[in-house]
């Protein structure tokens, strides 16, 4: 093929996909460098401007030889009289397969842009390319790039182990797919924690700072008794980190969103309050759990993270809320205190599980079971 001539130009008005040009190679280069770029992709470290100018270069040999259907974005945002906004391709495989990565400028993150040049080079591909199936694979962790393809009606398809070479490590992650038969609207409803904001207590987002406290808590005597063996809690760095680079793909599947209950003065780690257990027929009911550090245990502070969050679950869409009608709960025979917050923000006892609820001495309880109506 002519190079860069039979190279098609995709546009829907706003993003364009087009052949890339010399011209972009500083574009890419800004790219390259920058942090979030290297953690989650295999560009070299360090990238040089020389690495830059070769990687425009092959463009042109790859799209020779079919091996890799690439483009250079252009978008409002862009860099250099390019307007260079990053970089797409979808790479043939299998008969009727390809995979499609990307990467995107700074200039033009948060801007929607990707999400529109995703969309723009799959409706290419099914359509003149003949493919039926797209997969997308990233770095486990890659919140960004599972979002953008999320957007694009991608259906997450599992994690694994030690699945991606990276500079001579190999890396978990995550994989989806798009089929050409599938709809372009999310599959899922993503459910982010969204701030909520109390007299003393702000609920928000677990960060990295949270780590020292959060395992304070985690390990505490008291917590060991009622929820030591409650799998995937993380008790020591490596679970959460593990955790914490995680922290949003169950969010994005619409099957977990949890909060930091931290000093709404001076932000410190309070507790942890996690909504779970979505109705998979109408989603509208959940359970929620809840923690607290020792030290501010006995305060009234978790009973009024649990409001904020009955609150936020009940409210309708419209007002930004979760819409569910129901919220339920369970404590151990025992837990006199997870109890007692369960009915000072008004869950009412329904029951219990007999003999189900194991503690950290091996001995079994009774689950005590509560639930809340809209």
């Amino acid at each position: 093929m002519r190079f860069p001539a039979d190279v098609p130009v995709l546009s829907d008005g706003a993003v364009t996909l087009r052949a890339a040009v010399a011209e972009d190679a500083e574009g890419v280069y800004q790219q390259c460098i920058d942090p979030g770029m290297q953690q989650f992709t295999t560009v070299p470290v360090p990238y040089t401007r020389q690495d830059a100018a070769d990687f425009v270069a092959r463009r042109a040999e790859k799209w020779g030889d079919d091996s890799d259907w690439g483009f250079a974005i252009e978008a409002e945002g862009g860099v250099g009289p390019t307007r260079f906004g990053g970089s797409i391709s979808i790479r043939p495989g299998a008969p009727g397969i390809g995979e499609i990565a990307f990467g995107a400028h700074p200039g033009v993150r948060g801007k929607g842009v990707m999400t529109r040049a995703v969309a723009l080079i799959c409706d290419w591909a099914f359509e003149e390319k003949g493919l039926r199936r797209i997969e997308w694979q990233c770095n486990a962790g890659n919140l960004a790039s599972w979002r953008v393809v999320w957007r694009n009606g991608f259906t997450f398809e599992g994690s694994a182990r030690s699945l991606l070479p990276q500079r001579g490590e190999l890396l978990d992650g995550w994989r989806g797919a798009l089929l050409a038969t599938d709809s372009r609207e999310p599959k899922t409803r993503w459910l982010a924690p969204v701030r909520l904001t109390g007299e003393r207590v702000a609920l928000r987002e677990v960060v990295a700072d949270d780590e020292q406290r959060y395992l304070e808590s985690s390990n505490d005597p008291t917590s060991l008794r009622w929820l030591g063996t409650i799998p995937g809690l993380p008790r020591d760095e490596a679970a959460f980190a593990t955790r914490f680079r995680d922290r949003g793909l169950a969010a994005s599947l619409g099957q977990h969103v949890g909060w930091t209950v931290a000093d709404r003065y001076d932000d410190r780690y309070l507790g942890s309050i996690d909504m779970f257990g979505f109705s998979s027929i109408d989603h509208a009911s959940a359970e929620v759990g809840y923690r607290m550090h020792p030290d501010a245990r006995g305060k009234g502070l978790l009973a009024e993270g649990l409001r904020l969050v009955v609150r936020h679950a009940f409210a309708s869409d419209r007002e930004g809320g979760l819409g569910l009608q129901r919220l339920s709960l369970g404590a151990g025979d025992g837990n006199v205190a997870s109890q007692a917050v369960a009915r000072a923000v008004g869950f009412v006892e329904t029951g219990r599980d007999r003999r189900c609820y194991l503690l950290d001495d091996g001995s079994v309880v009774d689950l005590v079971r509560f639930d809340l109506l809209r």
